[in-house]
């Protein structure tokens, strides 16, 4: 039987040197996080809108998931 892989063979992505001159800079995290500006009015409407209407709002989480995803896979009782 042949292997595809001979013994020393290594599977990866390996990371080149850095070539002198090019040092990538590490970000400090206060400059690595951008503060977001505010949301418009409309979409905080928008937001009211939909949840008056019992819609799914973004980064919330969902009411109609949740309830199917906690349910049994199989229901109990007579079919």
């Amino acid at each position: 039987m042949t292997t595809l892989e001979s013994p020393g063979a290594r599977t990866g992505r390996r990371r080149r040197p850095a070539l002198p001159g090019h040092e990538e800079s590490i970000p400090r995290h206060e400059e690595s996080v951008q503060q977001r500006p505010p949301d418009p009015p409309i979409y905080h409407a928008l937001l009211a809108r939909w949840a008056a209407d019992g819609r799914t709002l973004p980064g919330r989480r969902d009411p109609e998931w949740s309830r199917v995803t906690t349910s049994p896979i199989w229901p109990s009782g007579p079919a």
